[in-house]
């Protein structure tokens, strides 16, 4: 597992107040760990304090925000793309 994914998945963690052993590689944000609409919010600002990136507006869907690796992903293409 690389740095970038293991970060992720602590800020999800956080976000959601799981415990950090309890969010996996696979895992689905709303579906496994229950995160509503506020948390999200909050999962945001936190991987882009995190990162220190900007998530753009258009950018908030459930493409991006769904699971651990498409977070992943993106947060990957916001610091490459710097």
């Amino acid at each position: 597992m690389n740095d970038i994914k293991e970060r992720v998945m602590k800020v999800i963690a956080k976000s959601a107040l799981l415990n950090a052993d309890n969010v996996t590689e696979k895992s689905w944000i709303g579906r496994d760990h229950g995160i509503d609409s506020i948390r999200l919010v909050e999962m945001i600002i936190n991987l882009e304090d995190e990162f220190d990136i900007e998530v753009d507006t258009s950018s908030l869907s459930h493409q991006n925000f769904a699971n651990v690796d498409l977070i992943t992903e993106y947060v990957t293409s916001k610091l490459e793309s710097r």
